[in-house]
């Protein structure tokens, strides 16, 4: 399943605050890794090729299969 992830504020523009012109989903596509269920708790989903945390389910935004981005060039 490819995804994006809700990014952390500040973390994809540098400091910890979001500005209103920041973007609020990752701008690339990952596949989920890994996911982690505990009795009681939230299942976690690890992305490849992005920070080394766990994210909730609200925090994945699900791509459709035949989505086209920008050229990274353009980004």
């Amino acid at each position: 399943m490819k995804v994006r992830y809700l990014l952390s504020p500040g973390e994809d523009e540098g400091g910890n605050r979001r500005r209103a012109t920041d973007p609020i989903w990752s701008l690339k596509i990952y596949d989920i890794s890994r996911s982690v269920i505990a009795q009681n708790e939230l299942v976690l989903y690890y992305l490849l090729h992005v920070p080394k945390r766990g994210f909730v389910r609200e925090q994945l935004q699900v791509v459709p299969e035949h989505s086209q981005l920008p050229p990274d060039n353009v980004l």
